[in-house]
C-alpha cells in the first residue's frame, strides 16, 4: 500500500523514536494535557452546580434551560472566529474551546441525576425537617453520583476532542497542531504517532475518572 495512505508499524515506530528523541511529542503532549485539565476542571466546576440547581429548582431550570439548549446545539467550530477575536491565538482560546465542548455532558448528566432522585426520599427528609443544604448533602448529591460520574466520563472524551480541534485552528503547538502540520506534509507515520498518543491519553484520563467513580460510589 502506498505509504502516503497507510504507514507500516516499523515506520510508525521510527517516527515515534524521532518525535520523542527531539522532544517535540513530549512538549506537545504537555501543552495538550494542560489545556485539557484546565478546561475540563472549569467545565466540572461550572457544570455540576448548574446541573444540580436546574434539577432541583424549577424556576432556575425555566430561566437557564433555553440558553443551555441554544449553546449546546451550536457547533463549537462556528464560534472559533469569535473566540479568536476575544481571546486571540494560544492557550487561553484553546481552554475556552475545551470548556465549551465538555461542560454540557457534565451539566446534562448531573441534571438527569437530580431528576431521577426518588421523590419519596425527599418527602421523607422534608417530613423530618431537613434543610435544603441537608437535602443536597445527604440525598440529592449522593443519589446523583452515578450520573455525575457518567457525565465526567463523557466530558473527558469531549474535552480531548475539543483540545484537538482548538489546536488545529488556534494553536501553534500541541497535538492538534502536530496533526495539521504532518498531515499537510503527507507524513502518514507521524500522523499515526499523534493519533495513537491521543488514544493513549484518552485511555489514561478515562481510567482516572473511573477510579474517582469507584472512590465515591460508596457515598451513594
Amino acid at each position: 500500500i502506498n505509504p502516503i495512505f497507510l504507514s507500516t508499524p516499523v515506520a510508525i515506530a521510527k517516527a515515534f523514536a524521532v518525535l520523542v528523541g527531539d522532544g517535540e511529542l513530549l512538549r506537545a503532549l504537555g501543552i495538550s494535557v494542560l489545556v485539557v485539565l484546565i478546561g475540563f476542571a472549569v467545565a466540572t466546576v461550572v457544570g455540576v452546580p448548574i446541573g444540580l440547581l436546574m434539577g432541583r429548582f424549577r424556576t432556575f431550570e425555566y430561566l437557564i434551560d433555553p440558553y443551555v439548549n441554544a449553546l449546546y446545539v451550536v457547533p463549537r467550530i462556528a464560534l472559533i472566529p469569535l473566540i479568536i477575536i476575544w481571546f486571540g491565538l494560544g492557550v487561553p482560546a484553546q481552554i475556552v474551546v475545551v470548556f465549551g465542548t465538555s461542560v454540557f455532558p457534565v451539566l446534562l448528566s448531573t441534571y438527569a441525576g437530580v431528576r431521577n432522585v426518588p421523590s419519596d426520599l425527599i418527602e421523607t427528609a422534608h417530613s423530618f425537617g431537613a434543610s435544603e443544604r441537608q437535602l443536597f448533602h445527604s440525598i440529592i448529591i449522593p443519589a446523583s453520583v452515578p450520573f455525575i460520574m457518567s457525565g465526567l466520563r463523557l466530558g473527558i472524551g469531549q474535552a480531548i476532542i475539543g483540545m484537538v480541534v482548538a489546536q488545529m485552528f488556534l494553536g501553534l503547538s500541541g497535538m492538534g497542531f502536530m496533526l495539521t502540520k504532518y498531515g499537510n506534509m503527507f507524513e502518514t507515520a507521524y500522523v499515526f504517532v499523534v493519533v495513537l498518543s491521543l488514544a493513549a491519553l484518552g485511555i489514561v484520563m478515562t481510567e482516572v475518572v473511573k477510579r474517582l467513580e469507584q472512590r465515591y460510589s460508596s457515598w451513594r
